[in-house]
C-alpha cells in the first residue's frame, strides 16, 4: 500500500509540477472582418516554443487566397524557417517553431506579456 501511494503522489506531484500542459499554453481568440482566428501558443519554461494560429473565412475563395500568401510568405522566409501551413475547406492553420518564432517580436517576453499585447490588439485570451 505504502509504495502504491508513493507512486500516486510522484504522479500527481509531476502533474502539478507540469500544470498538466494547461499552464505553459495560452489560447486567444479574435473575429476581425469576417475571419475567426485561433492562436494557441505554447511555452517551455519562460520561452514560446511554438505557435499555431488557425483563421476561417467565410468562403473557400477566401481562404485559398490567403493560403496562396501565406504560401509565398513560407517560401521567402525558406523550408528551414519553422513555418508551416495547411488548407482544410475555408480554414487555414499555421505553425511556427523555431527559427520563426525568434525573428517575431510578438512573442518575446513572458507569458503575461504576451497575453497583454495581444489583449491590446484586441484579441480575448486564457
Amino acid at each position: 500500500m505504502k509504495k502504491y501511494l508513493t507512486v500516486v503522489f510522484v504522479a500527481v506531484f509531476a502533474l502539478v509540477l507540469t500544470g498538466c500542459g494547461k499552464g505553459n499554453t495560452l489560447k486567444c481568440t479574435l473575429e476581425e472582418d469576417g475571419v475567426k482566428s485561433v492562436t494557441t501558443i505554447t511555452f517551455k519554461g519562460d520561452k514560446v516554443s511554438k505557435v499555431e494560429a488557425t483563421g476561417e473565412y467565410k468562403t473557400k475563395e477566401e481562404a485559398e487566397e490567403a493560403y496562396s500568401w501565406m504560401q509565398l510568405a513560407i517560401a521567402f522566409a525558406g523550408e528551414d524557417s519553422g513555418m508551416k501551413a495547411s488548407l482544410d475547406g475555408k480554414k487555414i492553420t499555421v505553425s511556427m517553431s523555431g527559427a520563426a518564432l525568434e525573428s517575431e517580436e510578438e512573442y518575446k517576453g513572458s507569458k503575461a506579456e504576451i497575453k497583454k499585447a495581444l489583449e491590446k490588439e484586441g484579441y480575448s485570451c486564457k
